[in-house]
């Protein structure tokens, strides 16, 4: 009898199991339903240019890019830091161009025929930035943005606005145009 007993409990039991499981299973269907970020969520838009840098997708806020050109005609100039790579001449403007790479401390690798100057000003300040190749062109959503990882270098994150949910480096910009190690200022 005993055995009866326990048949007819686990019988019940599968029954309040089963309703039980099919209510926490349409609860997690319907949360899973729902969108990551409502309109509400997305918050402040800005549309970024995305390039390459040693393989990895990095973006930079569009509102300050100038032009994209192909790189012609580098010259090198002596006694510079290596993140500027020389200059060039952009119809009749001189333009710095800054290799982001050695900057950051990130691989490099030499120029292809995919390489691109990203052409950026803020206030006074116009300067080429060097891109292994560009991507095209995406909105980012600056409250979806992810804290930079704790494994970049201090001079990594100071530059940093965040990454996004694709893992695509949103670079401040701002601030590097603002910085006072890209202004090179040396007699020889």
């Amino acid at each position: 009898m005993k055995t009866e007993k326990i048949v007819e409990t686990n019988e019940a039991d599968a029954v309040v199991n089963s309703a039980t499981r099919l209510k926490i299973l349409k609860e997690r269907a319907d949360i899973l339903a729902k969108p990551l970020f409502t309109e509400a969520d997305k918050g402040i838009e800005l549309v970024g240019l995305v390039f390459l840098l040693s393989d990895e997708q990095y973006i930079i806020d569009a509102s300050f890019v100038v032009e994209v050109i192909h790189i012609n005609d580098l010259t090198q100039l002596p006694s510079c830091p290596p993140f500027l790579m020389g200059i060039i001449n952009v119809r009749g403007r001189i333009i710095s161009v800054f290799n982001l790479k050695s900057f950051l401390n990130l691989p490099t690798k030499g120029i292809t025929n995919h390489n691109r100057v990203i052409i950026v000003k803020h206030k006074q300040i116009e300067i080429g930035l060097l891109a292994d190749e560009m991507i095209g062109n995406i909105t980012v959503y600056l409250n979806q943005l992810q804290d930079p990882m704790s494994t970049l270098s201090s001079r990594q994150k100071e530059y940093l606005l965040g990454i996004t949910i694709d893992h695509a480096v949103l670079l401040d910009i701002e601030k590097f145009l603002s910085a006072d190690e890209i202004i090179i200022n040396e007699e020889i």
